[in-house]
């Protein structure tokens, strides 16, 4: 079994006391790993006993001890089975987070966060992308990025990981925060600030903080990288952020536009070309060193996802990475299910319905705009959920940025698809539209409409169900 802490080690990274039942060789435990299920429990494992809103962890302690755990560590003494060694803890999720935070500096590897109100995902898997093709790499999966998922990720890392890419997510203020002062980053990312979460922080100003203390667990030569297109965040962070830590922005703005920022460090993206994915020319700017790659192509498309990898370029330089080889590795990275990706057959597919957010709707529209099409292009749109009061005022502005791009049909439903349709009217009053009462809906009549060749984009927030509906006709050949 691999000695991943000894029984002192956890006690000492947690401040917890060593309680022993019935055993007298406690000096001699090792852990190997750390688990928080008994289903997956593996020989030698450290148990977390989680309290969760509809489970207790402790319950299960004894199961933990029959299927071969080590150590249990509990804040509920009483649960504890006859025989077992156990550290005892007030609280076992602030212990879990100081227990990553040890392992997070044990393992001595770089560690890169990504936080923003949209393009978190896509940014943390291409900067690991990047970063593999000169490290190894170790990144969360799926949306572990809370306070239980984030430490159990870290913890889950081979002692040999070189960068640990990590993503935090937050719904309320404090909880990047504390993630952050988990994880430690050396590079911290803010994609951008939008209205994700407004329903909960009441306004934008609100959330740009909450984005911001991803600031506060900054190692002492950490770095934050930003989207300096977003003045709203980019001219905020370069007055608050602390003495001695540096800041870096990414842009897809033409060099003379970004010479205002002013920015030591600095990536950006030149000749930029749709065609089947995206090709453009990055420039390197960091501290006066400047370095350019020319044609770099990605097979995602969008603009946004151009940005996304440049964050990704940014941060394999600023670790030392072979840049040239990052290159390399982003251009064979593909799109995740639902955050984009485009399938080809009958119907061009862009299946974009993972989720939805104002910001995340109109990269899509612009997506769907510089696509080359033999056919019509149709946008097929759900509503943005969890925005609160906010709701009729941001649908009637996703429906102005899509009447811009004069699609040459729209499918739109949702509880705000009237103010949608307020907005895609006053931008372009002759406007195709089909105004449906849900997602099935969408379906019968989208199937009485479409005709071969046509790029369809599929559009909403996860509740609608609409990446499905876009796996129906991505089938379609």
């Amino acid at each position: 079994m691999k000695k991943m802490f000894s029984l002192d080690e956890i006690a000492g990274a947690v401040g917890g006391r060593v309680a022993a039942r019935g055993v007298t060789d406690e000096n001699t435990v090792f852990v190997g790993g750390v688990s928080k299920d008994t289903r997956t429990i593996k020989e030698g494992d450290l148990y977390i006993a989680i309290k969760g809103e509809r489970f207790d962890g402790h319950d299960f302690c004894e199961a933990a001890v029959s299927k071969g755990a080590s150590v249990l560590l509990v804040s509920d003494e009483s649960k504890l089975p006859d025989r077992c060694i156990a550290v005892i803890v007030e609280d076992t999720v602030k212990a879990l987070g100081d227990l990553a935070r040890h392992y997070r500096f044990k393992i001595n590897a770089k560690v890169v966060c990504v936080t923003g109100s949209v393009g978190k995902t896509t940014t943390r898997e291409m900067v690991a992308c990047a970063l593999r093709a000169s490290f190894k790499v170790y990144s969360t999966k799926a949306n572990e990025n809370n306070e239980i998922g984030l430490p159990f990720t870290i913890l889950s890392a081979p002692s040999d990981t070189q960068a640990l890419v990590l993503e935090l997510g937050m719904r309320l203020r404090g909880e990047i925060s504390y993630l952050t002062k988990i994880a430690c980053p050396d590079v911290a990312i803010i994609t951008n600030v939008g209205y994700c979460h407004i329903e909960r922080l009441g306004s934008r100003e609100e959330i740009r903080l909450a984005k911001t203390e991803i600031i506060e667990g900054l190692t002492d030569n950490g770095i934050l990288a930003v989207n300096a297109d977003d003045s709203f965040l980019f001219d905020y962070v370069r007055n608050i952020l602390p003495i001695g830590k540096g800041l870096a922005g990414v842009s897809v703005l033409m060099d003379a536009e970004t010479e205002r920022l002013n920015c030591p460090m600095l990536v950006c993206a030149d000749n930029i070309i749709f065609d089947k994915g995206m090709r453009f020319d990055a420039r390197c700017n960091l501290n006066g060193s400047v370095r350019e790659e020319k044609d770099c192509t990605l097979k995602v498309s969008g603009t946004h996802n151009v940005k996304n990898a440049l964050f990704a370029l940014l941060v394999s330089d600023l670790l030392g990475g072979d840049i040239r080889d990052a290159k390399k590795a982003l251009s064979s990275y593909e799109e995740m299910s639902g955050r984009g990706k485009i399938s080809y057959g009958r119907y061009t597919v862009i299946n974009d319905a993972y989720n939805a957010s104002p910001e995340s709707m109109e990269a899509a529209f612009e997506n769907l705009k510089l696509m080359k099409s033999s056919g019509r292009k149709i946008a097929v749109l759900g509503g943005v959920l969890e925005l609160g009061d906010y709701a009729p005022s941001l649908h009637e502005y996703i429906g102005k940025t899509c009447g811009k791009n004069r699609f040459d049909h729209i499918f739109v439903t949702g509880d705000n698809k009237e103010d949608f349709l307020r907005g895609l009217l006053s931008e372009d009053p002759d406007a195709s539209y089909t105004l449906c009462d849900d997602t099935e809906d969408v379906e019968d009549k989208l199937v009485s409409c479409v005709k071969d060749g046509d790029t369809l984009l599929f559009k909403a927030s996860h509740a609608f169900g609409f990446e499905a509906l876009a796996e129906k006709f991505s089938a379609e050949v």
